[in-house]
């Protein structure tokens, strides 16, 4: 009897034990953003018990005792947590958030950490340019106008670089060419920020990936969707809206990004215009952008990605009074711009040493410009087409052979005069023999390119890239072959030196090789880059400190198209673009700050004109750029100096009573400057941090100072008087956006 008692005893004080001791299983997230933090220590107290999240940011306790107790989480870059009272029952799906210390971390520099194919690229990754101010909201390509050789374009949709024309820069998105990367003004580029992984500048000596630019490129790629959750994001302000979903299609083999934004800037406008009697606004302008990426690993050697992009741009008016000096500019005013593109990529790795890039651009370009019964009609189908194999052949040599191919088939509409542009300046609309017809057109243009690195040894520091270009251009029958050579030296690991020299040659544009309306003999313009630089980090390895970037450049352009009073257009023009840019960056703790210069100087030759500034010489460019963010609060500034673009003055007229319209004379070419760029902008963001999401306010003020930027001209009928068009004035953008 005793024994049995015992025995029940010993069963009675386990059963108590067990009831005393719970399990305690769970998840260890990121506040706000829902992130798990792996490898991360949980304790709990006083009963010196341990724990480590997986991958998953999953932890487990066994057998804690049953009472009051204390988990204490303690790690670098987040606010401690102390929580009492969790030990009193068992809990399975436990999820504790994990406060950063700061969330506003802000990035001025152009990441280190962005593999680059070519030294003469600069890249702005999401979380830099989501930042940056100056950028309206985090656009990528408005923030890319920070980066040394890009010009002030004032309300233009095109990018200037390093002088060079308007038409001599090439946009693409994951390699393919669009029309544009900017909506109508300049405010905002044609993709949502959250779908663009980074975007790439290449403003000259750039390798022969890319062609068919004198002047530039610039790249957005888009981002593969996230695989881990599904994430959104909305926002709201006074000038558009727009919002974002991603996240898996299934356990780990594809994702889904969709985003779409949409401006009603014109509706603001459309009210404003309402007091004035020289125009009626009904709709202008206004936009919508719509964004989709699929990416799926179709194996462990191939994976898939396609992207969709659509774009459209509406500007539409009422002129109850002539326009300037015009009196054929009067009546219904309509500018429509869109395209889409859809762009299947293939990447398959053939084996350890060999990898092939595969992917088209298929879509529609339109455009329609539209006065009182003149036009242009432009509707074109796309398909593009690009391939690369890339073969490592050892560590001394390696090889990129490819093709780029473009096929357009259009059909263009025509119901306007042709006429006469020199300086800028171009004859009243209602001057000229006035051309009407319907054009359709098939065009090509092919390119098939080598790009060689070369190392005398493994260690060597020196790099070698004798690059080869093959363009043949059906629009004018014209095959050039195009050189490029670039070479490299990395003094050690923190100072690399590089050198280039490269042909770069474009097709001549539709209308200047029209049998209606240009001259089909023209030829391709193309331009010799010659460029020389160094970049010098001087941070030994930690995030904290400067970073240095020195660029040259010299620019030949040949062969260039001018307006011609004989053939319309002649290949009669030379030019020169010559410089030099500084880009120096420094952080420190809560500090961020950057000073970007340019001084160039960009010249054309005209016979019967001599050699004259371009229309786009901007001798001196500075940004000042800093940024201080603390805790949830960031406050960022940019200050922009940029010299007057020249112009070319009117200094006297004749009348034709033919057309009842006075005809300009020109004075010396481009021999004025409007008043030099001058802008301060402001941007200040406040975080609300919740458990699963994050609600930010944003102020973005643009021009605070109210600086009256001169645009272009206005004359009056006769050009007896004139007077500078200011651009945008102080321009402020309240909004929200909500991520989770």
């Amino acid at each position: 009897m005793p024994a049995r008692a015992f025995v029940f005893f010993w069963f009675f004080l386990s059963t108590l034990k067990a009831q005393e001791a719970i399990q305690l299983h769970g998840r260890l997230w990121e506040m706000g953003t829902k992130k798990p933090l792996a490898q991360a220590n949980l304790f709990i107290l006083p009963y010196k018990l341990k724990a480590t999240t997986n991958q998953k940011g999953e932890f487990s306790f066994s057998d804690v005792p049953k009472s009051s107790c204390q988990i204490i989480i303690n790690i670098s870059g987040y606010k401690k947590f102390e929580e009492k009272d969790l030990c009193l029952a068992d809990q399975d799906n436990l999820n504790i958030y994990l406060e950063k210390i700061s969330y506003t971390t802000f990035e001025t520099t152009v990441s280190a950490k962005v593999i680059k194919r070519d030294d003469q690229s600069m890249s702005l990754t999401q979380e830099e340019f989501l930042k940056m101010p100056g950028s309206f909201g985090g656009d990528p390509v408005r923030a890319a106008q920070n980066l040394p050789g890009v010009g002030q374009s004032g309300a233009s949709a095109q990018i200037i670089v390093q002088g060079a024309g308007v038409d001599d820069t090439a946009y693409t998105i994951d390699g393919h060419r669009v029309p544009n990367v900017f909506h109508f003004g300049g405010l905002s580029s044609i993709v949502s920020p959250e779908s663009v992984e980074h975007i790439d500048f290449l403003p000259s000596g750039y390798g022969p990936e890319y062609g068919k630019a004198m002047g530039g490129v610039i790249g957005l790629s888009t981002k593969p969707p996230m695989q881990d959750r599904w994430h959104g994001m909305a926002f709201m302000d006074l000038l558009n809206t727009g919002a974002m979903a991603e996240g898996p299609l299934d356990e780990d083999k594809s994702s889904l990004l969709i985003s779409g934004r949409y401006s009603y800037i014109g509706q603001v406008l459309k009210a404003v215009a309402k007091e004035s009697d020289d125009f009626a606004l009904t709709a202008a302008p206004t936009f919508y952008d719509v964004t989709s990426i699929y990416k799926r690993q179709i194996n462990e050697n191939n994976k898939f990605k396609t992207t969709f992009v659509a774009s459209r741009d509406e500007l539409e008016l009422v002129l109850n009074k002539s326009a300037g000096n015009d009196t054929a500019l009067r009546g219904d005013f309509e500018n429509v711009s869109s395209f889409m593109r859809l762009i299947p990529q293939l990447s398959t790795d053939l084996d350890t040493h060999t990898k092939m890039e595969n992917s088209l651009g298929l879509g529609r370009d339109a455009i329609l410009f539209n006065i009182n019964g003149r036009y242009l009609d432009i509707d074109a189908k796309v398909i593009s087409h690009r391939s690369e194999l890339v073969r490592e052949w050892g560590p001394t040599y390696k090889t990129y052979i490819g093709l780029d191919n473009y096929f357009t088939f259009s059909t263009v509409k025509v119901n306007l005069p042709n006429f006469y542009m020199v300086g800028g300046v171009n004859n009243p609309f209602s001057v000229g023999d006035q051309r009407k017809f319907v054009s359709k057109e098939q065009n090509s243009e092919l390119a098939a390119y080598l790009r060689q690195e070369i190392k005398t040894s493994a260690d060597s520091k020196w790099t070698y890239l004798p690059n080869f270009r093959l363009d043949h251009f059906t629009v004018n029958s014209d095959t050039t072959m195009a050189p490029r050579f670039q070479v490299r030296y990395q003094w050690d690991a923190t100072l690399l030196l590089r050198a280039s020299i490269g042909q770069y040659v474009q097709p001549p544009l539709p209308q200047e090789t029209s049998q209606y309306y240009g001259n089909p003999g023209i030829k391709s313009p193309y331009a010799i880059h010659y460029t020389t630089g160094f970049t010098k980090d001087f941070r030994q390895g930690t995030t904290q400190g400067l970073e240095l970037t020195n660029n040259y450049f010299y620019k030949d352009l040949k062969r260039l198209v001018i307006s011609d009073v004989q053939t319309n257009y002649a290949n009669k023009g030379t030019g020169k673009i010559f410089g030099g840019e500084i880009q120096a960056k420094y952080r420190m703790n809560d500090w961020s700050s950057q000073i970007v210069y340019t001084y160039l100087h960009s010249r054309r030759t005209i016979p019967g004109y001599g050699t004259t500034p371009s229309e786009f010489d901007q001798t001196h460019n500075l940004n000042l750029i800093a940024g201080y963010n603390r805790g949830r609060w960031t406050y960022a500034t940019r200050l922009r100096y940029v010299t007057g673009n020249p112009y070319t003055p009117i200094i006297a007229s004749t009348y034709d009573s033919d057309n009842d319209v006075y005809i300009p004379t020109r004075g010396p070419l481009y021999s004025k400057r409007f008043d030099d760029f001058k802008s301060l902008d402001i941007r200040i963001d406040r975080k609300f941090i919740y458990d699963t999401w994050i609600l930010t306010g944003y102020l973005d003020v643009q021009n605070l100072t109210n600086s009256k930027n001169s645009q272009f001209i206005e004359h009056s009928y006769d050009y007896s008087q004139s007077n500078q068009v200011n651009g945008l004035p102080i321009l402020p953008t309240l909004g929200a956006k909500g991520e989770f």
